[in-house]
């Protein structure tokens, strides 16, 4: 029996349950922060007399701190021990919540979420390398399965539990009630989690932590995102745009070369040459990429264009969580016995097919066949998701699961803010070219017929350029099943 063996048998069915509710219970707040977040952004304007421009900071900063901290935190989870680091980033996380719902200042507000997106990053990481260090290849499909069961259902909470809580208790009330919630998390993790089975032990040297490698990387997602989403409106021919990009650039190439000659590097770049990790990456940045667009598109096209409440725009993006909670609870499991291939094909499949049909969307198309469409394409992707997941990390070490998990995380944020600033260059550049004014909040049947066909137009486009990308997508899962298929993914 090998020494992994040997942990999973000391770890009985019901405490591996046991852990599955302490990192569930975490990632479950943590997904509904983003909610209560996107949801109080008018109201926090209203509040701190700021503009809505200013008070899109409150979610930049947060992308950036977690793409900035998330690869190098959950190496030293790997390195120093899981259970550490979990409570760690609930204790900053809930640090964070307190000093956001006490904030009366933007520069305060951007403090408090900077240090919530800073103990969310660790928890992100360190929760899904704790279910899959403690529940054995068997299961370990069906424990990511239900997890993003339960990541769905923080989708359909969050959204619902805001909209009636924030008129009661404000926004910063919202945010000290995750504090409060995230509480208990912690105590659950605290009395729960046992390091010697969940983790490797924490009996690393910190001495031999890659802190060049830890650097380079962050400035090099942090870099990338500023590229990707442009914050400071930086012109896309320019000096400053064409510095960035030679940034970029040279901190990839660096970075490489050094984890390449490192004794210990931070994440093994070699891992790329093998050929289920690449293609099952490269599937996971392409369909986030193309299928991205509709948790920020949707409501925008419910409420400025069809002109229709706020309410109905909640349901838009909750029959899509719904979709996903629901294929993901068999998916997960059902990849177990059969494997990853064909869920993820046919996920990509149903995703690409929904993304087809949203390019057809006008301004008589019935609401109802909408969030119809818009369940099939959760279902799609709650087909895809933990099988995809599965797939990649299992084709890695137990002592380096925190670090992969945090490189899907970021592969999740990159092809997110890939498929949203496309959208938006295509949509925005149709409209300028047509000379119809961008104002993507003012598009009801008020507006000239110019700005609403102008906007159409624009959105036709960028779904059928999205449509290309979940086609590669698809493509990817092809060559991946052809070059898998007489292969078993484990560690």
């Amino acid at each position: 029996m090998t020494p992994e063996s040997k942990i999973y048998t000391a770890a009985s069915e019901s405490y591996r349950w046991k852990t599955f509710i302490v990192a569930a219970s975490a990632l479950f707040v943590l997904v509904v922060d983003m909610s209560v977040t996107t949801i109080s952004l008018s109201k926090i304007a209203d509040d701190l007399s700021i503009t809505l421009r200013s008070v899109a900071w409150v979610v930049i900063i947060s992308s950036l701190t977690m793409c900035g901290v998330m690869l190098p935190m959950g190496r030293l989870a790997d390195v120093i021990g899981r259970k550490k680091f979990h409570i760690i980033g609930l204790i900053i996380f809930t640090v964070g919540c307190f000093l956001t719902g006490l904030s009366t200042s933007l520069p305060n507000l951007l403090f408090g979420r900077f240090v919530m997106a800073f103990g969310s990053a660790i928890c992100q990481a360190v929760a899904f390398a704790i279910i899959i260090g403690v529940f054995p290849d068997r299961q370990r499909g069906k424990a990511l399965g239900i997890i993003t069961t339960t990541v769905g259902l923080a989708g359909i909470v969050g959204p619902l539990m805001s909209g009636l809580l924030i008129p009661l208790i404000d926004w910063r009330g919202m945010f000290l009630l995750l504090g409060f919630s995230s509480i208990i998390s912690l105590t659950f993790a605290y009395f729960i989690l046992d390091e010697k089975v969940i983790g490797i032990g924490g009996n690393q040297s910190i001495l031999k932590y890659d802190w060049i490698g830890a650097i380079l990387s962050a400035l090099f997602f942090v870099m990338l995102i500023v590229a990707i989403s442009n914050p400071f409106s930086i012109p896309w021919i320019s000096l400053v745009y064409f510095g960035i990009v030679l940034v970029i650039l040279g901190c990839l190439g660096t970075l490489i070369f050094w984890e390449l000659r490192t004794s210990a590097p931070m994440i093994d770049v070699r891992i790329f040459l093998n050929a289920t990790f690449s293609w099952s990456t490269s599937v996971r940045l392409l369909a986030f990429t193309g299928n991205s667009a509709v948790f920020f598109l949707m409501p925008i096209f419910v409420q400025s264009f069809l002109g229709l409440s706020p309410m109905y725009a909640g349901f838009t993006l909750f029959s899509t969580s719904a979709g996903i909670a629901i294929s993901s609870l068999f998916s997960g499991r059902l990849s177990d016995k059969h494997g990853f291939n064909v869920f993820v094909v046919s996920g990509i499949t149903l995703t690409l097919v929904t993304g087809v049909l949203f390019a057809q969307v006008d301004g008589n198309t019935d609401l109802r066949f909408l969030i119809s469409m818009l369940f099939f394409n959760g279902i799609g992707m709650g087909l895809w998701m933990a099988p995809n997941m599965t797939a990649t990390l299992g084709t890695v070490s137990r002592n380096s699961h925190a670090t992969f998990s945090a490189l899907l995380n970021l592969i999740r944020n990159i092809g997110t803010a890939i498929g949203q600033a496309l959208a938006t260059a295509v949509i925005t550049g149709v409209m300028l070219v047509k000379g119809a004014e961008v104002e993507l909040h003012n598009l009801s049947q008020q507006s000239t017929p110019l700005v609403q066909d102008s906007f159409l137009l624009g959105w036709k486009l960028a779904y059928w350029l999205l449509a290309v990308v979940m086609f590669l997508a698809l493509f990817s899962a092809l060559v991946l099943m052809l070059k898998t298929r007489n292969i078993k993914v484990s560690n």
